[in-house]
């Protein structure tokens, strides 16, 4: 399994998990590779803590991300946003004057305290030995040295690999490599592991299917949480420039999601390829057939993020507002608004979306 990136968009995974949870009704889980990258890796070590009894997993991160608030993943007071932002705002003479300006705009301190009462590395450790798990795998991306970096803990032939501006190392993962993972450039700070700081993985993730296939996995099952649907054909010549807030929700949709659907499409022509090849030429290369689903929001979530905006805490909503996104397409809150009504509107939709497809998700798992 998958997970991409997408902030509060992740509870879309967790209703997915939900599903097949539900559809597999197996105990163990049906998952023996699990890969993710920002929201995704925290998404991916509940289950792969949960390897042995998949179906209490799925039940405790749904029951998870139904508490969530905004205020359980990032420092919503007033006081501490104000002053955040107004050293923002001062960068320029700070920086005139001799002192850089570091961290994010939002303090991510709830969430790093959430992963580290959350993350269980006993639970990770005994589902690796008893067999249930073969690799989970998490991707950061290095602001030192300006590579993608994929952490995974599974079976002993796993090998560390090297490729152009990405690497896979055998680590002892723990919450700091899943906040790493999801720290948002400019919203989160970086944070410090041990060859540098780091950021988003999706940032530098130009192949966010290469993990799972370097550790093994011949079939994928793909999560994305972004729709489908075509953009619009014609755009209005007569609005106004985009925002900052604009150009900021779309640089994050292209950090989410483009890269993710580039590697499924060329997943797709290598698969293609191998079948034309006679039974000569398939044993002599080196690729394989991986055959993958990839499961997609049926609903744009922006519009559901628009209708629960009231809901981000007052703080947060004026933030947003100063970078432009007052009349927002939802864009931004879709990635920002930990709060119940929109997180569960979510979760019901990718639960209902997976469900739709119960048929071939059955067909995928009874393959394996």
């Amino acid at each position: 399994m998958v997970l991409q990136g997408g902030g509060a968009r992740g509870a879309y995974h967790v209703g997915v998990i939900k599903a097949i949870a539900e559809i597999t009704a197996r105990r163990r889980s049906p998952f023996q590779i699990v890969c993710g990258a920002s929201v995704g890796a925290i998404n991916a070590a509940s289950v792969a803590v949960a390897s042995n009894d998949f179906q209490t997993g799925a039940r405790h991160l749904e029951a998870l991300w139904r508490s969530l608030r905004s205020s359980s993943v990032y420092d919503t007071r007033t006081l501490p946003l104000l002053l955040t932002s107004l050293r923002w705002a001062m960068t320029p003479a700070f920086r005139f004057l001799g002192f850089p300006i570091t961290g994010g705009l939002l303090d991510y301190t709830p969430l790093h305290r959430l992963l580290r009462r959350e993350f269980n590395k006993d639970h990770l450790q005994h589902s690796i030995r008893s067999g249930a798990l073969h690799a989970f795998c998490i991707t950061a991306s290095s602001y030192t040295e300006g590579v993608s970096v994929t952490y995974f803990e599974g079976r002993q032939e796993i090998r560390d690999w090297h490729r152009s501006r990405r690497r896979g190392e055998r680590a002892a993962i723990g919450p700091e490599h899943m906040l790493a993972s999801a720290a948002l450039p400019f919203a989160f700070a970086p944070v410090h592991l041990d060859t540098g700081y780091f950021g988003d993985g999706s940032l530098r993730l130009n192949s966010p299917l290469s993990p799972a296939i370097h550790t093994g996995a011949d079939r994928i099952l793909v999560i994305t949480t972004r729709d489908s649907s075509p953009p619009p054909a014609a755009a209005d010549l007569a609005a106004p420039p985009p925002s900052v807030g604009d150009i900021a929700g779309h640089a994050l949709d292209i950090l989410f999601n483009d890269n993710l659907e580039a590697d499924y499409e060329r997943l797709a022509r290598i698969n293609r390829t191998i079948s034309l090849l006679g039974p000569d030429a398939q044993e002599k290369t080196p690729l394989r057939p991986i055959e993958a689903v990839l499961l997609t929001p049926s609903e744009d979530m922006r519009p559901i993020a628009q209708s629960y905006a009231g809901k981000l805490p007052r703080p947060i909503r004026i933030l947003t507002r100063s970078f432009g996104a007052v009349n927002s397409d939802g864009r931004i809150e879709s990635y920002l608004m930990f709060e119940p009504d929109y997180i569960g509107a979510l979760i019901d939709l990718g639960y209902g979306d997976t469900m739709q497809r119960a048929g071939e998700i059955v067909e995928f798992f009874d393959g394996s």
